[in-house]
């Protein structure tokens, strides 16, 4: 049945194409032999558009016409018929990618009787490349630009009664193929399944309990009740919607400026998933929101949409670029609302869709009054605020009237065709029509206001059944239509034409409101089935990718709903913010290798921000979540409309090895100990029913058990044979000390406490000194740790070194300190001298307003401070192969290559940049120790240890007892299964 229907749905216009070979006989009819041969073979090369070597034939006129090479038919004459002539030598088509395509004899049969008979055609016929779908390419009556039509609903035999209509549609299919339905899924995988789906986060196992006890269908539709009305809801759908939307929070290429409060679109987005905000709306507000008499700033925030694509601010032509940036928002409009690919029409007609060159241009004259020419790269290619209204990230004309914009033959600039007026699509003629010009009161052109509402109009046939697939893939894992982004003649054809239909019709009518489809979709019988089916090898056989919907479709969670599983097992995630501004988690070092900035470029907010969900991590376009990445998340450069869902070796590798994912089963292990502190059998209880929502069986509290005292045994005895703690060696006994600067000596002050001179206790002899009393930091008795220290105001305070310093290009520097972080850079030790050419290859070390160290203006890579308001201990090593800062011992960034050489020449100040009386340091110095050569691995941990220890500052490093790290194995093997990772 199905097959049959989507061939009477789809492919009813190809009947005409067949060329009957056994009715040779019967006279040549124009309509039913020739136009279908002309339109598949031949017009798209020689139209009235693109007449190939001068050749139409689209009409009679055109090829009485002939071409470049003369007369190219005579009617009754084959042999004075130059067209047949290279039709019959294999001419004519053309090859295409190198393959020959000539006609087929059948073809050829038909063409050659034709001339004979007189070449017989209709006055005033003219062929259109896109009248009619072909076997090549769709036509205007191709089945997705068809009206939305309404279908009786099928009759089912044994439909049970708590069945709704879409499985009356499936099981209609269902039964004519024989196939039977999978029975319902188990109340625990179900509301588990429901969850996600809904929400993004799993249920409690306390939650599963009181469902698996009563899982009647009054209770599932409360269940679905509550968690669409969840302020989760809104976080789950809008990351769907950003993926098509290509959200990113900076411009891309090598600057990647960020792109001031664009999260605000993000923030819009849910809120409007969680309001319901009809879908005509939510459309009309992101493409045309200033132009709504409703205009707010909210609606104006919406338009950010159109700016969300990459903006490059030095591109090779600026000129050309503004066409690049025409295409991005023309292919993101037409594929997030229409489901067609527009932008394949920039440069010709589309080569498979009736999207006309002109088509494109049509499009994209609707965003050419806005702030498309070349303006100040701060603007970041939008407008500014006075001409937005508001001091949002969104978009508007520059003005009611717009410049001409030129079709432009084969997509070049550099040959402009005629002026294209600005007009709605032709490929729904009902709706085919020239844009309005815009009312008196108008301050803009308000073209993309008419564009979107010819995309909300009920008669646009696309529009309703793009978004209701939309909705169908997130909830059953495919589409009805598998191409969501696809409409069109490359992409599949629906597998229930008559259900995406009648879905689409309920969206319509509901007053395009989604979460009525949503709660259809999840009340029904066939989203409610099994992912299990006692006939799964037979019914594979038959249909392996599950087209006709006999069970649900098994998946992997994605990136961020695996993160924020995993973070919400510790009991961690923070869930109190709906919204706001977006956090950085800790990113490896490695990741920000080939950065030209490297550290510079990433700034991990504090820990207690990054336990938000992953929907508000930054999304940096160069520096992409490296965990995310490895679990598939999306491409910000284009629309996503479906994510690739990979299970490679990278995501088992991230597993087992990645940091953050030790951390959670660090910290699950901790929490279930300190629930259960001397109970096995109860720990693993507890760890089953946070990570499973559910209890172990007796063969896993087995296993469990044994793997965790095995483990145990494995850490006892690391803690057994842990060799000893080094021993701190004398300064002095360490070989190239040439600076060693300490509060507790050699400090020389004046009648007002402060430093007059700071004694060297090297070898070296490089004191510091202050000659001018108003440039002297202060000493006090107790600054670091009950230690003395020096305290710089950050007011032109610094002391100048004697002698240079450093004469080696690799170096060990620590410095104890605490920062009152200003806001701007600070530095504790530099040489730079701008008067003697000595900036960018200066030697420094410092902070930056953001909490993180410089060390130097190669490497800026340092995590953030352990704790902004406490001291801590900086050591900064340049080797001979790479570059590290480490923080209190344990925070470490590293530069796989040391840094470029510097120039040691010039004077050295502690407590200010160089000599260019500014970025003073404010807060205390306690000691300050530099080496003029790399410290060994054992030798950095020396000296680490004893600043650590006389200043009493705390290491971030958590120490675990053999106990947590058993314990915490175990949760490691359980979060690596497949019954955390997939949703049944």
């Amino acid at each position: 049945m199905l097959s049959g229907r989507i061939l009477a749905f789809a492919f009813c216009t190809l009947a005409f194409l067949l060329i009957d070979v056994g009715r040779t006989a019967d006279p040549i009819d124009f309509e039913r032999d020739i136009a279908p041969l002309l339109l598949t073979r031949c017009i798209e090369c020689h139209n009235a558009n693109e007449a190939s070597g001068g050749l139409d034939l689209s009409s009679l006129k055109a090829i009485q016409a002939g071409s470049d090479s003369g007369v190219v038919l005579t009617p009754g004459h084959l042999e004075e018929s130059y067209l047949w002539e290279r039709v019959a030598d294999g001419d004519m088509p053309p090859e295409k990618q190198g393959k020959p395509q000539p006609l087929s004899e059948e073809e050829q049969k038909v063409l050659k009787r034709w001339i004979e008979s007189g070449a017989t055609w209709p006055v005033d016929r003219e062929l259109d490349l896109f009248e009619k779908t072909t076997t090549v390419r769709g036509g205007r009556d191709w089945w997705s630009l068809q009206p939305i039509q309404s279908s009786p609903i099928p009759t089912v035999a044994n439909l049970p009664a708590d069945a709704n209509t879409i499985d009356a549609f499936i099981r209609a299919e269902l039964q004519e193929q024989q196939l039977t339905p999978a029975p319902l899924a188990e109340p625990r995988q179900l509301l588990r399944r429901l969850y996600f789906d809904l929400i993004g986060l799993p249920p409690s196992a306390s939650q599963l309990d009181t469902f698996a006890a009563d899982p009647s269908p009054a209770a599932y539709e409360e269940q679905v009740d509550e968690l669409l009305a969840s302020p989760h809801f809104g976080e789950r759908w809008a990351r769907y919607w950003l993926d098509l939307a290509r959200f990113a929070e900076t411009s891309g290429y090598e600057r990647d400026q960020e792109k001031k409060d664009v999260w605000k679109y993000r923030d819009y987005v849910i809120n409007a998933f969680n309001d319901d905000k009809p879908y005509n709306e939510f459309i009309l507000e992101q493409l045309a929101g200033d132009e709504l008499p409703t205009r707010s700033e909210e609606t104006v925030i919406a338009t950010g949409f159109l700016r969300l694509g990459t903006w490059n601010d030095e591109p090779n032509d600026p000129q050309e670029y503004k066409y690049e940036r025409l295409e991005d928002m023309v292919h993101v409009t037409s594929s997030a609302f229409l489901g067609l690919t527009v932008k394949c029409a920039r440069c010709h007609d589309h080569k498979f869709d009736p999207i006309t060159h002109v088509d494109y241009h049509r499009m994209a004259s609707t965003f050419w009054s806005g702030p498309i020419e070349p303006r100040s790269s701060k603007l970041l290619g939008g407008p500014s605020p006075e001409e937005l209204g508001y001091d949002v990230f969104g978009w508007t004309d520059l003005g009611k009237e717009a410049p001409d914009l030129h079709l432009l033959f084969k997509g070049d600039p550099k040959h402009p065709g005629p002026v294209i007026e600005p007009a709605q699509l032709s490929f729904v003629p009902e709706l085919a029509g020239p844009f309005n010009p815009p009312s008196e009161e108008a301050k803009t052109t308000e073209r993309r206001l008419q564009l979107a509402n010819w995309i909300v109009d009920n008669r646009n046939p696309l529009t309703a059944r793009v978004v209701v697939n939309r909705l169908w893939l997130h909830h059953f894992g495919e589409g009805l239509v598998r191409s969501p982004n696809n409409f069109g003649f490359t992409g599949d054809q629906p597998t229930h034409p008559e259900l995406l239909d009648w879905l689409a019709l309920e969206l319509r009518d509901g007053d395009w409101r989604l979460k009525r489809i949503h709660k259809l979709m999840v009340m029904s019988r066939t989203y409610r089935q099994s992912s299990l089916h006692p006939q799964h090898a037979e019914y594979a056989e038959q249909d392996f990718t599950n087209r006709y919907w006999w069970r649900a479709n098994r998946r992997r969670l994605d990136a961020e709903a695996f993160r924020d599983s995993l973070v919400y097992t510790t009991g961690d995630l923070d869930l109190s913010q709906i919204g706001g501004e977006s956090f950085k988690p800790d990113i490896p070092a490695e990741a920000l290798e080939g950065l030209s900035k490297k550290g510079a470029a990433w700034t991990p907010s504090p820990l207690a921000e990054q336990n938000r969900r992953s929907l508000y991590i930054y999304s940096q376009r160069t520096l992409l979540d490296p965990f995310l990445i490895t679990f598939d998340f999306s491409d910000t450069t284009l629309p996503c409309a479906d994510r690739d869902v990979t299970m490679v070796a990278p995501q088992a590798l991230a597993m087992l090895n990645n940091e953050f994912v030790h951390d959670q089963s660090k910290s699950l292990a901790q929490h279930i100990l300190q629930q259960e502190p001397n109970d096995l059998e109860q720990q693993i209880i507890s760890l089953w029913r946070i990570t499973f929502g559910r209890n172990p069986t007796e063969s896993e509290q087995a296993t469990a058990q044994n793997h965790f005292k095995s483990q145990l045994h494995l850490f006892q005895q690391q803690t057994t044979d842990e060799p000893e703690q080094p021993q701190f060696a004398d300064l002095s006994e360490l070989p190239a000390l040439t600076l060693h600067l300490s509060a507790d000596q050699g400090v020389e002050m004046d009648e007002t406490g402060h430093v007059v001179r700071w004694l060297d206790a090297s070898p070296e002899g490089h004191d510091a000194a202050q000659t001018v009393p108003a440039a002297r930091p202060k000493w006090i008795s107790s600054g670091i740790g009950n230690q003395p220290a020096l305290h710089f105001s950050g007011e032109q305070q610094f002391l100048q070194l004697t002698g240079q310093v450093l004469k080696n290009q690799t170096y060990s520097i620590f410095a104890v300190v605490s920062d009152e972080n200003n806001g701007t850079h600070r530095e504790i030790f530099s040489n730079w001298n701008g008067s003697e050419g000595n900036s960018t290859t200066s030697l420094f070390l410092g902070s930056t307003g953001a909490g993180t160290v410089r060390f130097s203006d190669d490497f800026a890579a340092s995590p953030p401070y352990p704790n902004p308001d406490k001291p801590f201990l900086i050591s900064a090593i340049n080797g001979t192969y790479d570059a590290t800062i480490s923080l209190n011992s344990t925070e470490k960034a590293s530069n796989s290559n040391p840094l470029q050489p510097r120039n040691l020449t010039t004077p050295y100040v502690i407590g200010q940049q160089g000599n260019i009386n500014g970025e003073f340091w404010k807060g205390n110095i306690a000691e300050l120790i530099v080496f003029d050569r790399e410290l060994s691995d054992l030798e950095q941990e020396q000296v680490e240890r004893h600043l650590m220890h006389r200043y009493q500052l705390q290491s971030r490093e958590e120490h675990f007892t053999p106990e947590e790290l058993a314990l915490a194995s175990l949760c490691h093997v359980l979060f690596n299964s497949n019954e955390f990772m997939f949703i049944d």
